[in-house]
């Protein structure tokens, strides 16, 4: 139940963002609809992972804080009498398998400005070989591999600070919503990117 009424109030503040308008009808039109979408597509039981409300006040404070630098960096990029952008795509391997956890992280950085999730996929996506996927996760050796998340940056700037950044997201939501697979997940090193086999990499490739 806590579950269903936290992604009630995620879909909500999504709207609010979207239309960039809390007047009241706004805000009831999004309980409306954030509603109608939990109730016709409720979560399933992979999905549950439990809610730490001290951990979701944490990931609030920690993410209202990345959206006013955000907000405080696209405007002073804006501004510049010469508007010198990096646009770019970078890979951003999670640690995490939740569906529910990916599904966080990606519109959390969709929401922050200055960076938007454009894909989600396996990290074998688009290769040869045996190992199954399945949606946006694939299995190796029996193994449950998390996904990919593939960000547009309007600053690319370090693409290894925007794959700390992600990960960083990734702990705070992880922590606030995460079963205990995931919490076991992120005490792991940060993943190597590109991976070993794929160092060579090939010319247009995300960063």
């Amino acid at each position: 139940m806590m579950t269903r009424v936290l992604i009630i109030l995620w879909l909500t503040t999504v709207w609010i963002l979207l239309w960039g308008d809390l007047s009241p009808g706004n805000l009831v039109a999004g309980v409306a609809l954030a509603t109608a979408l939990v109730l016709l597509f409720p979560p399933g039981p992979t999905q549950h992972g439990g809610v730490h409300p001290v951990s979701v006040i944490r990931f609030g404070l920690w993410f209202a804080q990345a959206l006013v630098i955000s907000n405080l960096s696209v405007a002073r990029e804006v501004t510049r009498p010469r508007i010198q952008v990096e646009q770019g795509i970078v890979a951003v391997p999670l640690r995490a398998c939740s569906p529910l956890v990916t599904a966080f992280v990606a519109n959390a950085i969709t929401l922050t400005p200055g960076t938007l999730t454009v894909d989600v996929r396996p990290q074998a996506f688009g290769k040869i070989g045996t190992e199954p996927l399945a949606g946006h996760l694939q299995v190796r050796n029996g193994v449950t591999v998390p996904p990919v998340l593939y960000v547009h940056c309007l600053t690319t700037g370090d693409p290894a600070q925007v794959r700390a950044d992600g990960l960083e997201l990734e702990e705070y939501v992880v922590k606030a919503f995460g079963s205990p697979e995931d919490r076991k997940a992120i005490l792991q090193p940060p993943p190597v990117w590109p991976p070993a086999a794929d160092s060579t990499g090939t010319e247009g490739s995300p960063a």
